[in-house]
C-alpha cells in the first residue's frame, strides 16, 4: 500500500479478532507488490501450491484490467469454525474487487481468493431522520457539492465542512466511512444547514509540483463561507475543519469573518512532526517497514534543509514549509469568537502531544470548550485498544456524542 495512505491527515463498538492486523498487513504487501513478504505470511499448504513469481502474476492480470491500483476501501470479517475470512475491498482506477483472505488458527493465510465486489449503499446513522430535511446540489468555486437545508422558515445557522489531508471527496470517505456524510445529514436532522463539496484536488489533476495550502483548501473554503453568508435563510456561519482541514479554520474564520469554529482532531503540530509520531507508532505495531528513509525527509523537511521546490512524500517541500508557518494555535488565541475543539482519546494520528498545546494556549478562555472523548479514533469512531488503519476500513459512524455536542454548541 502507498504511504499516503497511512499518513493522511488528515464502528460502532468493535472487537478486533486476532488476525486482522495479520490479514491487513498481507494485503498491503500484495498491494504493493512485496510478493515474497506475502508469501512468507502463507501457510505451508499455500507456499505448496504458490509461488512469488504466481503472485506476481496473479496481481498483474489483475491491474491489466483494472488499471493501476488506487487504496484499500474496505473490508469485512467471516468466521468459519477455526478460519476467519477477511473480504477486502480493493479499489483500482477501472473499478473495484473483493479480495478473500483466509487465516488459520495459526494467523497464517490459508487461502487467496478474488472476485467481482459488492457495491455497498451508505447506510443512515440511526440519529439521523431524513425526513427532517432536503438535499440540494451546488457548486464552489467550480467545485460539485450538497447543501442540507432542514425543514421550516429559519433562518438557520450553518456550517461549512473543510476536509482532512489528502484528495477528499464532498463525504470525506475514508475506506467504507463517510465522515462529512455523517455530520451533514446528523446536524442538518437538529436544524443547521451544512455546506460540503468535493476537495479540489479530489476534482482536478493539479500539478503536485504548484501545490500549496492556499489554492488546495483556503480558497474555496472561503468562497464556501461566502456563499453561506449571502443566503437570506442563514443565520450565522461557522467553519468546522477534520484534521489537517481543522489546523486551518481558525486562518479560514479570521479571514472569512465567521461567526464560529469547530476543530475536530486538529494538529497543533508541524506537519512534519505529527507524520513523523505516526509512522513510529505504525512501525512499532509492525505496520509500517522500511521508514528510516522517510523517517530522514522529515528530519530534513524540520530543518528545513530540503530546497523548496523539491518534490518529497507527494508535495514540494514549501508546501511543508508553508504550513509550518501556519501556526493555528497563534491564529486561535487572536479570535473572540467561540470555538469547540473535539479529541479523540485513541488517535493516533493527532495525539495528546496536540491536545497539550491546544491546552495550553486556549484553556481558561471564555469563548473556548474542549472536549475529549476517551474511545473514539481519528475518524470521530468508538473502538477499543490501539487504534490502527486496520480499524478505518470497518464500517461505523461518527459518534453520536459528537454529533450532539456539535449541534447544541451551534444552536446555543
Amino acid at each position: 500500500m502507498r504511504l499516503t495512505v497511512f499518513l493522511s491527515l488528515f464502528l460502532g463498538v468493535m472487537v478486533f479478532g486476532a488476525f486482522d492486523q495479520e490479514a491487513f498487513l498481507f494485503v498491503q504487501h500484495l498491494t504493493s507488490e512485496n510478493f515474497e513478504s506475502a508469501l512468507n505470511m502463507c501457510s505451508n499448504q499455500v507456499k505448496a501450491q504458490l509461488s512469488v513469481q504466481s503472485l506476481s502474476n496473479i496481481w498483474n492480470s489483475l491491474k491489466a484490467q483494472l488499471s493501476d491500483f488506487r487504496e484499500i476501501a474496505g473490508y469485512e470479517k467471516i468466521i468459519q469454525a477455526e478460519y476467519e475470512i477477511y473480504n477486502f475491498t480493493l479499489k483500482f482506477d477501472r473499478g473495484e474487487i473483493s479480495a478473500l483472505v483466509t487465516m488459520d488458527r495459526e494467523g497464517k493465510v490459508a487461502g487467496l481468493f478474488f472476485k467481482q465486489a459488492t457495491k455497498t449503499e451508505y447506510e443512515l446513522p440511526d440519529y439521523v431522520d431524513p425526513e427532517s430535511f432536503e438535499e440540494k446540489d451546488i457548486t464552489v468555486n467550480g467545485l460539485p457539492g450538497k447543501i442540507t437545508i432542514p425543514k421550516g422558515s429559519g433562518p438557520f445557522p450553518a456550517v461549512v465542512l473543510v476536509h482532512g489531508s489528502g484528495p477528499n471527496d464532498m463525504d470525506e470517505t475514508i475506506g467504507p466511512n463517510k465522515i462529512f456524510k455523517d455530520i451533514a445529514y446528523s446536524l442538518s436532522s437538529k436544524g443547521i444547514i451544512v455546506l460540503r463539496y468535493h476537495k479540489r484536488t479530489f476534482v482536478e489533476k493539479v500539478d503536485p509540483t504548484t501545490l500549496t495550502v492556499e489554492k488546495e483548501v483556503i480558497e474555496d473554503a472561503l468562497e464556501a463561507v461566502k456563499i453561506l453568508k449571502e443566503r437570506k435563510d442563514v443565520s450565522r456561519v461557522y467553519v468546522l475543519g477534520h484534521s489537517l482541514g481543522a489546523m486551518l479554520t481558525p486562518e479560514i474564520a479570521e479571514r472569512s469573518k465567521a461567526d464560529g469554529v469547530v476543530m475536530i482532531a486538529p494538529p497543533a503540530r508541524p506537519l512534519e512532526e505529527v507524520m513523523e509520531d505516526q509512522l513510529k507508532y505504525l512501525q512499532s505495531l509492525g505496520l509500517a517497514s522500511n521508514v528510516e528513509e522517510t523517517l530522514n525527509i522529515l528530519e530534513k523537511l524540520k530543518r528545513k534543509e530540503i530546497p523548496p521546490d523539491e518534490f518529497v512524500l507527494g508535495a514540494p517541500a514549501k508546501y511543508f514549509y508553508d504550513l509550518r508557518e501556519r501556526d493555528p494555535a497563534s491564529i486561535a488565541k487572536r479570535l473572540t469568537i467561540p470555538m469547540l475543539l473535539i479529541f479523540g482519546g485513541r488517535d493516533y494520528q493527532v495525539t495528546e502531544k496536540d491536545q497539550e498545546i491546544w491546552l495550553k494556549e486556549l484553556s481558561g478562555r471564555e469563548n473556548v470548550k474542549i472536549l475529549v472523548f476517551d474511545d473514539l479514533n481519528h475518524l470521530m469512531i468508538s473502538g477499543e485498544g490501539k487504534s490502527t488503519p486496520v480499524e478505518y476500513m470497518k464500517k461505523g459512524h461518527v459518534d453520536k456524542r459528537v454529533i450532539d455536542e456539535i449541534a447544541r454548541w451551534m444552536v446555543k
